[in-house]
């Protein structure tokens, strides 16, 4: 699966292969765009591209001025939709989109936004509008560019952590590997973990509650408890709980997650419904594994978008 927020392991891959590259990023809109504001797409000089910025009506336009901007040897600019010299390649809803084509991303900037993005480390990368081989990589998230750059954010890949077992547990393993997730699965059915191995996951036996390693943890970690067993849940919530976590969630019924409620505040963690979410999930009406799995990664979406960390820095 691609990465259509993060394509910093594309464009080293094409460069890995011998070839230049250009990095598109849409820098301005005007109406609803098919994209946030700071989506790029990386062009390859033999046609190739990996991501998408107009949702497939102008990404031969995009690829085709990329390849005449490596071949003139200039940046450039290009307007799309409202506005566009390509007037008749329309976009949704009238919108205008600005893109800023770039030909001289280095190798050693490259590979430090590669580097940043490995160790989980936000990096932003600041692209000069005016010199033509300017960019600098920038990790103080609290400092504005300068306007004579647009700064773009790579932020950590997103991570799920899912403990307990059963059918529900499953389907969600496999729809947060192809929505992109790094996942975890900590279960105490050897089986279900030799499958969560199969299908591309990091996987830890779990023994007892008070064995469970968490691992690195961050605000781009979420985590799902699908015990049937609820007694394993009060050590891990206390771990969770007391972690960065962007999402915490608890399979169970109302009255199970009201339990577990008056569990969690004898133990002292009086403010943990306003934090963990149960029933996990949206309420959608789900009554299958998948539709449950939906449900989860629908309600984890909607929380992660609902922290405010654009993409262009402005």
């Amino acid at each position: 699966m691609t990465d259509f927020e993060n394509l910093l392991a594309a464009a080293a891959n094409f460069r890995s292969e011998g070839h230049r590259i250009v990095l598109v990023t849409q820098i301005g809109s005007d109406g609803s765009s098919p994209r946030p504001v700071g989506s790029q797409m990386v062009v390859c000089e033999d046609g190739r591209s990996i991501g998408y910025l107009t949702g497939g009506c102008a990404e031969h336009v995009i690829v085709e001025d990329s390849l005449s901007a490596l071949y003139e040897g200039q940046n450039r600019q290009l307007r799309l939709g409202a506005g566009s010299p390509y007037f008749d390649i329309p976009l949704p809803c009238g919108a205008g989109i600005d893109l800023f084509i770039d030909i001289h991303l280095g190798d050693h900037i490259l590979a430090e936004l590669n580097r940043a993005y490995s160790a989980r480390v936000p990096v932003a990368l600041d692209t000069s509008k005016i010199a033509q081989y300017s960019h600098r990589c920038v990790y103080d998230q609290n400092s504005a560019p300068s306007p004579e750059v647009f700064r773009r954010w790579y932020y950590p890949k997103r991570r799920l952590i899912i403990l307990g077992k059963g059918p529900n547990m499953m389907a969600l393993v496999r729809l947060a590997l192809v929505s992109d997730y790094e996942v975890l699965v900590g279960s105490s059915d050897r089986d279900m973990l030799a499958e969560a191995d199969r299908q591309g996951a990091d996987v830890q036996l779990l023994s007892t509650p008070a064995a469970f390693t968490l691992p690195e943890v961050d605000q781009w970690t979420a985590a799902v408890l699908m015990f049937h067993e609820h007694d394993w849940e009060p050590e891990l919530l206390d771990k969770l709980l007391a972690s960065q976590c962007f999402y915490i969630g608890a399979l169970g019924s109302h009255r199970t997650h009201q339990q577990r409620l008056n569990s969690l505040a004898e133990r002292g963690l009086l403010t943990a419904d306003d934090r963990l979410h149960g029933p996990v999930g949206l309420a959608i009406g789900a009554a299958t594994p998948v539709e449950i799995a939906v449900s989860i990664l629908a309600e984890m979406t909607q929380v992660y978008r609902q922290t405010n960390r654009p993409l262009l820095a402005t």
